[in-house]
């Protein structure tokens, strides 16, 4: 009689592209401490915290964390890693598993006023993330046309496909006016001085 061997979540991660360096980290800590978004975000953002959770199969855990859902994939941690593992490709492994589990991402991503999106494309090209493709759908009022559609799982709210869009038809579904960005950009580059609105 054969007994046919359940696949752990670490499997699973590994059988995604990127995913297959998931056990060769050793939890130095060198992505954290060259990481933009822990440093300047979020001090939750942990990599080698992740990893470990998909290691022991804490799936629940792994896709609630806060790690899985930030990472940017700019890779400036991989110059810095002794093991040369793409972190960023076993935290986008992690996401894609998370999606997959019906999960959604915490950050305000872009929407989309189907109204007047006239489908020009720029934003899909502006987007540095890939999360926007051009799709045709049923729009109330319309009919059968061709919009701007964002992938929630990829956006990372950004705000390029608002500044780009001639229509004023994507952006960040809260309030992001001009001077709210300058005076955030300021405030990341300049953390210790003071801005005054």
């Amino acid at each position: 009689m054969s007994h046919a061997v359940k696949e752990s979540f670490a499997d699973h991660v590994r059988s995604i592209p990127g995913g297959e360096y998931l056990e060769m980290c050793y939890s130095c800590g060198t992505c954290v401490s060259k990481c933009m978004v822990q440093q300047k975000s979020d001090p939750n953002y942990n990599p080698r915290r992740l990893i470990r959770k998909a290691v022991l199969g804490l799936d629940k855990d792994a896709f609630s964390d806060v790690t899985t859902w930030l990472c940017t994939a700019c890779d400036l941690c991989y110059p810095a890693c002794p093991q040369k593992i793409h972190i960023s490709g076993v935290i986008l492994a992690v996401r894609e598993l998370a999606k997959q589990s019906g999960k959604t991402s915490p950050v305000k991503t872009a929407r989309v006023n189907e109204q007047t999106c006239v489908a020009c494309g720029l934003c899909a090209e502006a987007c540095p993330y890939e999360a926007i493709q051009l799709a045709e759908k049923k729009v109330p009022n319309r009919g059968m046309i061709t919009v701007a559609q964002v992938d929630a799982g990829k956006c990372m709210a950004c705000g390029l496909c608002g500044a780009v869009c001639r229509s004023t038809s994507i952006g960040i579904e809260e309030d992001f006016s001009d001077d709210a960005l300058m005076t955030g950009l300021w405030r990341w580059l300049n953390p210790t001085a003071e801005v005054t609105p």
